[in-house]
């Protein structure tokens, strides 16, 4: 039988992150990491979108993932960094990062998640998955639409987790609009971007938050002027950035 255009693309991004697992284990560079992330999420992305009820994203892959969280935050931290202008907090960060890919990335890991990786592809091609254009396109549709409402319907002072769990619905949303597109099914570039541009708005306040929370733990383990420094100027960034969320919020979409 042939592969239905959903099997055919969640298998390439399978495949994708195959390859990019096997990237990690030798260098694990920033934009790799980032890169094997997005894929893997992606796939999530689609699977709650179409099957979450028949295949779900298998939870150990989901946790072998998760695994690689504090890494992509210090490579955000680092690569928001003023090497001159935080150069002992950038020395330490740098060498943090260095002992926390060595300790994830070990062949162990590689392998688990590659068995992982096999046996969910394995999975999805002897079920192949098969809806009409039109169901995928609607279902798609639908969840953007929810997003938009939710968007909305958010109050002024919604805290950071509310504006998280929506960035990642509109990421869900972008996701499937790009399944859509790639797979010719529905041309929707303007909504792809539409998506981005409101996901960008609700995650750097998450971003942030992240950092803030990292600076945190950081100062109490390596004391140091410049964390204390940044912490402060990332608080006030947080701030300036609620204020403009609220006004953004009040003027709508």
């Amino acid at each position: 039988m042939e592969p239905s255009k959903l099997t055919q693309y969640l298998c390439y991004q399978l495949y994708h992150a195959r390859v990019l697992l096997h990237s990690l284990h030798y260098s694990a560079k920033e934009e790799e990491i980032h890169e094997f992330r997005v894929t893997l999420r992606r796939i999530r992305s689609l699977v709650k979108l179409f099957l979450v009820g028949s295949l779900p994203f298998p939870k150990p892959l989901k946790a072998a993932m998760q695994e690689s969280n504090s890494i992509r935050e210090l490579d955000v931290l680092i690569r928001s960094l003023s090497r001159s202008k935080y150069p002992k907090l950038y020395k330490y960060l740098f060498k943090l990062r260095k002992e926390r890919v060595k300790t994830l990335f070990t062949p162990k890991y590689r392998d688990k998640t590659l068995a992982l990786i096999d046996e969910y592809s394995h999975l999805l091609s002897h079920s192949n998955p098969d809806f009409l254009s039109e169901i995928l396109i609607q279902k798609v549709l639908t969840h953007y639409q929810h997003c938009l409402d939710s968007y909305l319907a958010l109050e002024n002072d919604a805290d950071s987790k509310t504006l998280h769990r929506l960035r990642i619905e509109f990421k869900d949303a972008r996701y499937g609009f790009e399944f859509l597109e790639i797979s010719d099914l529905h041309h929707c570039k303007e909504v792809i971007a539409h998506c981005k541009q409101l996901q960008n708005t609700l995650g750097a306040i998450q971003d942030t938050v992240n950092q803030i929370d990292l600076l945190k733990k950081i100062y109490q383990q390596y004391p140091l002027s410049e964390t204390k420094e940044l912490l402060q100027k990332q608080k006030k960034v947080l701030q300036k950035l609620k204020d403009t969320t609220r006004s953004e919020l009040s003027s709508s979409i």
